[in-house]
């Protein structure tokens, strides 16, 4: 079993569908199109390289608003957690959505 190395991404888009995560109860997917995208100190970063690109990241639901989030502004810290497995982090300060037509941010969580 290979092991992922500790990483960690500060990630800011715009979320295009949204559906339960079909391989982690209590877990939603986003589709993110990434806009921006930083590296966090002492962590390293393996996602910086999807700005620009759509992303699926799975999310703790509880973490989420309810409803559709489809247009709306997401900036989460995610990382890498295996092959084609984009995993944000659990804590609630790490995970933000705006109303759809929010300006971007800095990416500060």
């Amino acid at each position: 079993m290979v092991q992922a190395i500790e990483n960690r991404t500060d990630l800011e888009g715009i979320v295009t569908r949204r559906g339960p995560d079909p391989d982690r109860e209590a877990y939603d997917l986003l589709d993110v199109d990434v806009e921006l995208a930083a590296s966090v100190e002492g962590y390293a970063d393996l996602l910086s390289s999807r700005a620009g690109g759509r992303v699926a990241v799975s999310v703790r639901r509880e973490l989420l608003p309810e409803g559709s989030l489809d247009g709306a502004r997401v900036r989460l810290r995610a990382r890498l957690a295996g092959p084609g497995v984009v995993m944000a982090d659990a804590d609630p300060k790490a995970v933000s959505v705006v109303p759809p037509g929010s300006p971007p941010s800095t990416l500060e969580l």
